[in-house]
């Protein structure tokens, strides 16, 4: 292959798209730490604990549908694309046969 080509294989790819969205979506991080606050809450360092955990929560949620929902999709979007591309080049291509009896030209329009 050329220095910039592309290879894909479609399978493999979408195994690994598969196996990223299967991972985020069970990434869920446990909320026992939020329900047990009430230690914190009698303290100003306690408070912004809590915050912080909260903040934990909110991001790991949107990461988690993020990387479920989102890049999955992206990823299965660049796929069909690139198949896409693939199809369009190779039938838009002739190709020239050449033999002992002559030359033949062969198109896949």
């Amino acid at each position: 292959m050329a220095e910039r080509d592309i290879f894909m294989d479609t399978n493999v790819f979408t195994g690994i798209v598969g196996d990223i969205q299967s991972a985020a979506e069970n990434l869920v991080l446990s909320d026992d730490a939020l329900k047990n606050t009430s230690c914190l809450e009698g303290f100003t360092a306690g408070r912004q604990i809590i915050e912080a955990l909260k903040n934990v929560h909110t991001s790991a949620d949107l990461y988690r549908q993020e990387a479920s929902i989102s890049l999955p999709r992206a990823l299965y979007t660049v796929r069909d694309s690139m198949i896409a591309v693939d199809n369009a080049a190779s039938e838009s291509l002739t190709v020239e046969s050449k033999n002992a009896g002559g030359s033949l030209n062969e198109s896949k329009k």
